[in-house]
């Protein structure tokens, strides 16, 4: 057997770095993280999503006592942006997620030693498979993800979720179901 490799793409710098949409969506996401239900866990989750039609949607993780029905943050954020404006394309996201009793500084300058990989906290892989559906197959859409040491971290989907399964694969193509005068099947 032949051995395929990828390598996986990951640019660490300061919130300062970001751009000005970029640092909007990381206090969107810092604030609605506040919201979060999460009483089994205790880890706050916060997600801003950026729609292809430049309008932002949040969601915060809700915890059930099932655990099995909890929302992640990325799913609340990318379902608030569908049911708002129908299905759409995500641009890129940021999440903000720490232990609920964490403060979170975005503009904290801290000095201590960066995170190995493992311990970034990114989207977990149901939450990528969600994000990846709201792609449209653009494996450039980027993922900004706040450092446990004031850092930010960004990567694509693509690198992320290098080997994707998706609404492509099944032959549903999202963009002929949106309801902004674009081709679309049906009628709602």
């Amino acid at each position: 057997m032949e051995n395929i490799s990828k390598k996986v793409h990951i640019s660490v710098g300061n919130f300062s770095e970001l751009t000005e949409q970029e640092q909007k969506l990381f206090e969107y996401a810092a604030q609605v993280r506040m919201n979060a239900q999460a009483p089994y866990s205790n880890y706050f989750v916060g997600v801003a999503v950026l729609s292809d039609q430049d309008t932002i949607h949040v969601g915060c993780n809700v915890e059930r006592c099932s655990l099995t029905q909890t929302t992640h943050a990325e799913q609340n954020a990318i379902d608030s942006m569908v049911a708002a404006l129908g299905p759409s394309k995500i641009k890129s996201l940021a999440v903000v997620a720490a232990p609920a009793h964490v403060e979170v500084d975005l503009r904290a300058q801290k000095k201590s030693p960066r995170p190995a990989l493992e311990s970034m906290a990114w989207c977990c892989g149901h939450c990528l498979q969600i994000i990846w559906e709201n792609c449209f197959g653009d494996t450039t859409v980027k993922i900004l993800s706040l450092l446990p040491n004031g850092e930010v971290a960004a990567a694509t989907i693509g690198d992320v979720l290098p080997i994707h399964f998706g609404p492509e694969n099944v032959g549903i193509v999202y963009q002929n179901y949106r309801r902004d005068g674009k081709e679309r099947i049906g009628e709602l």
